[in-house]
Order: structure tokens, then C-alpha cells, then sequence
């Protein structure tokens, strides 16, 4: 027997209705759907559920007697499932910084629309663990070439110079790219996007600390060891020895959605379109 939860349910609510288009209307479908899905079920059980007239539509006893078992059952199985699905949750990486905007906005979609509740976990690592299965799906900045991954850019988002508050450059509001070239850089060399080799040869900054997290990088930074560039969301998460800045025409980051390309999470596909609706508004 192969029969489908969605022709069952699609049959309560026409036996409810006893009218094919106002059960085809509650069940969000058209009405041959809702015929094709009838005729399937009643294949499936080799019974006639249905008599159905030009004006009426009526249950056999066969009908009646599913209805009556279903409409028992399947709030018991709807019950079940949220049990189950109430133990579960997704785990959503991320390295330093996450645009907060854009994560609250994915995060309450995806929760509303599955039950499931997602766990946010940073890791000072560049892959944030998608790759070893320490979380289920990252939110990273810069492109992930792995064919053991699956990644979907989101958006692009602009540079910020990041300097400390005394620094000669932070009473600017905007610098070119090219300014910065010949300066000292502090880099994060665990997770970062930004080296050198962004800039064009020959006018390169000088590495001069790098920093195996996010946190230390930022010290660093604020301690005066050198510059830092930083998504512009980074804004929205001040430090008070540090000054953000402006950059006119700084290579653009992308953001990107990371997950496994074999075994994703089971709900991988509503995370995927939870983000890219949010990235969507966000634009």
C-alpha cells in the first residue's frame, strides 16, 4: 500500500466539507489536485470512499468509517511529531561576527515555519566546523571552494577600515582602498577574509600581527598594532577604542550560507530558503 499523510489529510477535510472546491481551497490546492489525490487513495485501499454527483458529495460506509479512525489518529500523530521535533534543533555556525539583522531575521522564519529551534555556536575556525560536523550549516564571510560543501551566497556587503580611536586615519570618515596600502595589517589568520594579496602587487600593506581570533584581532587592532577591515555590519558592534571608517572602494565580501553536500540536516532545504527570503528583504 503507498499511500501519501497529504491524501489523508486532503480526505478529513473534504469529508468535513462534503464540496470539493471549498475542501480544494482549505487544503491551499486546485480541485483536480484534490481529485487525482482522492482517486490515488482510493487505489491505495481498493475502495470507494467517495460517491460523488453533479451536485453532492457524499461518503460510502468504507468513507465513514475512515474518517471517523483518521480523525482519531492523526492528531495523535501530529502530537508525536512535535514531540520529536520539540527534542531537535539546528546547529548554525558562525566565526566572529554575524549581520544581526539578517541572522534574527532567517532564525525566527526558520523556527516559525519547522518548530525546531536553531543553536548558534561561533568557532575561531575559517569553515566554523560545517566541514568536520560540529555544526549542521554555517553563515560565513568569503567565497568556500570544497566540493565536500555546498555554498550559497547570499549578498555582498562592503568594507569598513577598522583603527584604533588614536590613530592618524580615525579622524576620517572615508578613505580609498589605495590609502591603505604601505600600512601596517593586523590579521586574523583563523578565520579573517582580508590579506594582503587583496591589494594590487607592489602596493601592498605589511602583515604586522596575526591573530588566531576574532577577539584577540579586534585588541590588537585597538592596541594601535595596525589597521583593520571589517564588513560594514560590523558597525552595528562598537568597540571603545576603536573607530570604524569608510571604504569608497574596498573589494566587496560575500556573505554565504555553508552546508554538507551529502547528508545535510533534514531541514537544510527551509534554512536555505529562510535565507535567501531574509537576504532578499535585507537587499
Amino acid at each position: 500500500m503507498n499511500t501519501e499523510m497529504r491524501h489523508l489529510r486532503y480526505f478529513v477535510v473534504l469529508a468535513e466539507e462534503e464540496h470539493f472546491s471549498r475542501a480544494a481551497a482549505r487544503c491551499r490546492i486546485s480541485q483536480p489536485t484534490l481529485t487525482r489525490a482522492l482517486a490515488a487513495l482510493e487505489r491505495s485501499l481498493g475502495v470507494r470512499l467517495v460517491r460523488r454527483t453533479t451536485r453532492s458529495v457524499a461518503l460510502t460506509d468504507a468513507g465513514r468509517r475512515l474518517r471517523a479512525e483518521l480523525e482519531e489518529l492523526l492528531p495523535r500523530m501530529d502530537a508525536a511529531f512535535a514531540r520529536v521535533r520539540a527534542e531537535g534543533q539546528l546547529r548554525l555556525g558562525f566565526t566572529w561576527l554575524l549581520p544581526s539583522g539578517l541572522a534574527r531575521r532567517i532564525l525566527t522564519d526558520f523556527e516559525e515555519s519547522t518548530g525546531v529551534p536553531v543553536e548558534l555556536v561561533r568557532r575561531d575556525d575559517r569553515l566554523a566546523g560545517v566541514d568536520v560536523g560540529a555544526v549542521d550549516a554555517a553563515l560565513l564571510h568569503g567565497d568556500v571552494d570544497d566540493p565536500a560543501l555546498t555554498s550559497i551566497r547570499l549578498r555582498s556587503e562592503p568594507r569598513i577600515a577598522v583603527v584604533a580611536r588614536d590613530h592618524p586615519l580615525a579622524r576620517r570618515r572615508r578613505l580609498q582602498w589605495a590609502e591603505l596600502a604601505g600600512l601596517p595589517l593586523v590579521v586574523n589568520s583563523a578565520s579573517g577574509t582580508v590579506r594582503p594579496e587583496l591589494w594590487p602587487p607592489g602596493q601592498r600593506p605589511s602583515v604586522a600581527v596575526e591573530s588566531a581570533t576574532y577577539d584577540a584581532w579586534m585588541e590588537m587592532v585597538a592596541l594601535g598594532r595596525g589597521f583593520g577591515v571589517l564588513p560594514d555590519f560590523a558597525r552595528h558592534h562598537p568597540h571603545p577604542d576603536v573607530r570604524y571608517i569608510g571604504l569608497a572602494d574596498a573589494p566587496p565580501v560575500p556573505l554565504v550560507l555553508v552546508l554538507p553536500a551529502r547528508a545535510p540536516h533534514p531541514l537544510s532545504d527551509e534554512l536555505v530558503r529562510a535565507a535567501r527570503a531574509a537576504a532578499e528583504h535585507s537587499e
